[in-house]
């Protein structure tokens, strides 16, 4: 990977895609990678206090500190090393060869909620799979096109290296990657779901939300205008719905699938994924690695004057 002086500083997941980590993904074993990442995400957050202290401010600000300094304390290295996980996650998914990656997958990652996704594949001809940063999320599209799923996924690329590197290897399996900065990636994911295949999208990206100015959702308890642009998906595509989390264990992974029911007029999309997502974030705090950008971007959000302005 090229670094981009000035963002690389900022940014930690172009930090650890560099060339030297962009290598040893290749060949390393798991154990011995997963040791470097942390090592190389220790020494930048080491070097980078005020994204310490946003990532401490939003874990503050979602699960307060009513168990003490300590605990909170234990809590907040415990998801370090979870956020670090997930760039291990990343790295080896998208640069180790395809073969190796669909066994590993394979042979780590129970399926609980196969049965739920076949369900819905049998009565309809696609599906929208919502899930959020969360575990190993990075797996699921390999995962599911390894089984035969047909997946598409909506998506960022931090670097262009890792894009080509993503699109090199999904061109080898049945696995439809768009662009979420693409002009025309909400038609892409509409064509995806008439087309029969499951289309998985992140609910979690506060930053990128296109607020709605007549409902609300409730996030972490506080009441802001909800994201149009997943519940304008799922209006316009009449899918099926389901929420995915993907969590990891002590030696493997647990892919869990639960269908979202429409039970009235009043359904969204975004507040019902959302709402399940809570539960698990409340739940394994140290597995959603939204935590450093979260606090930041959910008050810029709050108070930017164009969040209410919806002509």
């Amino acid at each position: 990977m090229d670094f981009d002086s000035g963002s690389v500083e900022k940014d930690l997941s172009r930090f650890l895609q560099n060339q030297p980590s962009t290598f040893l993904a290749r060949f390393l074993p798991f154990s011995v990678y997963r040791k470097y990442i942390s090592l190389m995400g220790f020494y930048y957050y080491g070097k980078h206090r005020e994204k310490r202290r946003a990532l401490s401010q939003s874990m503050q600000f979602v699960l307060g500190n009513n168990n003490g300094w300590l605990a909170f304390r234990m809590k907040l290295f415990r998801t370090y090393l979870g956020i670090f996980e997930h760039y291990f996650e990343k790295m080896v998914n998208a640069h180790r060869p395809l073969e190796m990656m669909m066994n590993h997958l394979n042979n780590t990652i129970q399926f609980t909620g196969k049965k739920v996704l076949d369900d819905i594949l049998a009565e309809n001809s696609g599906c929208i799979l919502v899930t959020g940063h969360f575990g190993a999320v990075e797996y699921i599209p390999l995962f599911l096109a390894a089984k035969g799923y047909r997946p598409s996924m909506i998506l960022r690329y931090k670097t262009k290296r890792l894009k080509e590197t993503l699109v090199e290897k999904s061109n080898h399996v049945d696995l439809q990657l768009i662009d979420a900065e693409a002009p025309n990636a909400l038609f892409k994911g509409l064509q995806a779901i008439r087309s029969g295949r499951v289309l998985i999208t992140l609910c979690d990206e506060v930053h990128n939300w296109k607020p709605c100015s007549e409902i609300n959702a409730s996030i972490f308890g506080r009441s802001i205008p909800k994201d149009r642009t997943l519940d304008i998906l799922s209006e316009r595509s009449k899918a099926a719905l389901c929420f995915g989390i993907i969590q990891r264990e002590k030696a493997s992974y647990a892919l869990e699938i639960q269908p979202l029911e429409r039970e009235a007029d009043s359904f969204s999309a975004c507040k019902a994924s959302w709402k399940l997502l809570e539960t698990y974030v409340y739940r394994y705090p140290e597995q959603w690695y939204q935590w450093p950008s979260f606090y930041p971007e959910f008050t810029k959000y709050i108070s930017d004057l164009g969040c209410y302005d919806h002509s």
